[in-house]
Order: structure tokens, then sequence, then C-alpha cells
């Protein structure tokens, strides 16, 4: 993996943090709470703009779950994120002012400008296995150890006005801790053999297994996003309906941690590549190299013990109509829809049943033919995820690389458009 300079991922986070202050106050945490916030930036011959956003820390119990495809299972940030960039990819095809991707007329597929990359930001690292390694891993903060020492040395600092480089200058020393791990609220799979310990320090949690993220009461079925991100370093972040009408999967060229927050890249590496071994996968997907760093600069809404978490995440995505672009979602929801008015309003535009309203209009703009699919109003969202045979090939191979995935009723999947 190649390495860039500390200016690039802080130069990210800038932007990320600008695009977040330039939205509007619904959504955004109080002064009392906390967020994750995610971003997907495009770069294009040395110049950078972010073009999806996510934030957001919940999940919906598998109670709570749709066989409408208008609900939003899991709102954590970088999920919202990468589906806002569904969405994004979504507008860019279809949109007539768009040159980011260009329509191959022999093989009716559409390809991504050879100029351009994507760099995935978070203010946080991702839950689950990247989220699990030691305390006295602190070189990135000088000498602080104790995640909770580290919180209460930034609030004083923030209050005084200072900065993370100002740590430093005042030499707060704090007694070390190298028998512990940070923890990770995401749970081993109940099928997996191997389960954490729950012991103290070191033998607390187990590592290189995939976990589902907690819930309020009723167990969720959406799992931790680092292993989300692993999936999406191998398989592309597009998603099965988008790898139909693109020629290649489109893969992230770097990952930015923000400042301020417990970060270790060995770990990153573990959880998003090293689990998975020697992974084989058939043309166009491969195992993409990927540049993992951490930025100095920290978030004004990250998390500490002294804040709650936010209960609304915020999707926004670049598109010609600003209007549309911003969405609130509340537990699983447009903020300000109820259950009853799911059908009449709509589900939000990031959510399964509007992406796949947006590849039918795809399919049929661009005439392109869907094998054993006719007509399209006889398509079901699953079998047109099913016709993305490489994908699925795919993601067959990997899913025996995690040796266990979460198991979700396909009936969940097996709904219509009224075209």
């Amino acid at each position: 993996m190649c390495a860039v300079s500390l200016n690039f991922h802080s130069t990210i986070a800038k932007l990320c943090y600008e695009k977040f202050c330039s939205l509007p106050k619904n959504g955004k945490p109080k002064e009392n709470e906390w967020t994750i916030l995610s971003c997907i930036i495009l770069e294009e011959i040395n110049t950078f703009e972010v073009v999806a956003l996510g934030t957001g820390s919940k999940c919906i119990g598998h109670d709570k779950m749709s066989q409408y495809g208008d609900v939003l299972n899991d709102s954590h940030a970088e999920v919202v994120c990468r589906r806002a960039f569904i969405r994004y990819i979504y507008e860019s095809i279809l949109s007539q002012s768009s040159d980011k991707f260009i329509f191959d007329t022999d093989t009716h597929t559409f390809k991504l400008k050879d100029s351009i990359k994507f760099h995935f930001f978070s203010t946080h690292v991702p839950c689950g296995d990247a989220a699990i390694f030691a305390k006295q891993n602190a070189e990135d903060f000088g000498d602080l150890i104790k995640d909770e020492d580290f919180v209460c040395a930034q609030n004083v600092l923030k209050r005084k006005g200072d900065t993370l480089d100002d740590m430093g200058k005042k030499k707060i020393k704090l007694q070390e801790n190298t028998n512990d791990i940070f923890r990770t609220g995401a749970k081993c799979l109940k099928s997996d053999i191997k389960q954490d310990l729950h012991q103290k320090g070191v033998d607390f949690h187990v590592t290189g297994v995939v976990r589902t993220k907690p819930g309020r009461g009723i167990p969720t079925l959406s799992v931790s996003c680092s292993d989300k991100l692993a999936k999406w370093c191998h398989l592309g972040v597009q998603g099965a309906l988008l790898s139909i009408v693109l020629s290649k999967p489109i893969y992230l060229s770097s990952v930015t941690i923000a400042g301020g927050t417990p970060y270790n890249e060995v770990a990153m590496q573990r959880a998003l590549f090293n689990r998975l071994g020697d992974v084989s996968l058939e043309s166009p997907y491969c195992v993409n190299e990927i540049v993992f760093g951490q930025a100095d600069l920290q978030f004004l809404h990250e998390k500490t013990h002294e804040k709650k978490p936010c209960s609304s995440s915020i999707a926004w995505f670049q598109g010609d109509n600003i209007s549309r672009q911003v969405e609130v979602v509340i537990d699983g929801r447009r903020q300000g829809t109820t259950k009853k008015q799911l059908k009449t309003s709509g589900g939000l535009k990031i959510c399964k049943r509007d992406f796949f309203k947006y590849f039918v209009n795809v399919i049929k703009h661009f005439k392109i033919k869907l094998e054993n699919i006719d007509p399209l109003d006889k398509l079901s969202y699953k079998e047109a995820k099913l016709n993305a045979k490489k994908y699925q090939k795919a993601w067959t191979t990997l899913k025996k690389c995690f040796k266990n995935w979460t198991v979700k009723d396909e009936s969940f999947l097996d709904f219509y458009l009224h075209i």
C-alpha cells in the first residue's frame, strides 16, 4: 500500500467538514449530541469535491424491516454515505449535464472516466473488527493512551480555544494502559464458532469475525461497517444493480479517518483485507490497493462520553436539483413520514425501492437488455439483483472468505414496481 502525505488526508477532512457545515441545520446534532460523518470525494485532475455525504449511528431491529424496500435498515454514516453515492451515480448517468460516466453503445454499459478517482472519509474508524486494537497504540496522539482520558483532555483544550497541536506544547502526560483494547458494540454472529470472551483487557474481543450492529431491544441483521467496507473494497461500492450497467466496479482509492480519534492502520488492514486471506476474484473484480491514513483535523460533533448520540441521520448527494439532494432519516424513514404514509409519499431517495426505480429508468432509457427479463413490469427487485451474474459469483466467493454472514428472509427482496 503506497503512502501519501498528511496534507492529503487533512485536505480531504477539510472538504468534508465544509460540505457538512454548508448543509441545513435540520438533522444535525445539537450541542449535547454526537454523530459520525462519512463522505465520498471525487478526484479529477488534482481537484477534489464531495459528491456524497452521510451521518448517523443508528440501526433498526429486524422487526421493523419492510418487505417493500422503502425503509432503511442501517443508518450508520458509512452506509448512508455509500447509498447517497449510489444515488449520485444514477443522477450522473441520467443527467444531461454530467460527463463523469460515458455510455458505450457497443457494450451498452457506462464507463467511468479514466481520470476520476474516489476517496472515502469518516470521523470514526468503522464499527466492528477495525475498531478493535490495543489502547497503547497512541503514536498519533503523543502520550495519550486511555480513550476516556483522551476525550477529557480534548474537551479541556477546546474550552480554552486550543487545538490538538497545542497538546504537545502543554506536555499533557497520561498513564499508559498496555493491557487493554478498544471496544466495539458490534456482536459476533451467534452461528460463529469464535465468540467474544468478554474477559478483562485484551481478552475481551476476538478479531477477524463478521459482526452485527447492536440495536435497542430487537437485534439487527445489519453487519458491522468493517464488514461492509471489506465487501466494498473487493466488490466495489456500486452494488449489484449498478454492476449490470457499469463496465467495471467502482473502487475506493483511499480511506481517511478524522484526527483526534483512536486509529490503527494495522487493524484497518486486518479488517478490510488481511482477515479474508488470498481472495481470488474473476475479472472485472479484484483486490484493489487502497491508501489508509488519518487527518489532523477533528470533527466538531465527534463522539465523547459527555454527549448522547444524535437520533437522526442526514443523506446528501450531488445533483442538479438542490431541493432533492438532502434527506433527514429517523428510524429508517424520511423525517415526518409515518408507516401509513410510506405507500403514498414514497420511501427515502436512498432506499432499495427508489434505487430499483432508477435502475429500471436507466434500463429503459438506454435500451439495455436484461437476460430472460421481458417485460420490465414483471421484474422483481430480487430478479434484477440475480441478473448481475458476475457480481453474484464474486460475492459468493467472497462470502466463503468471510466464513460467515447474516441470512435475511428473501421475501424482503421480492417486491415489484408499478410501472
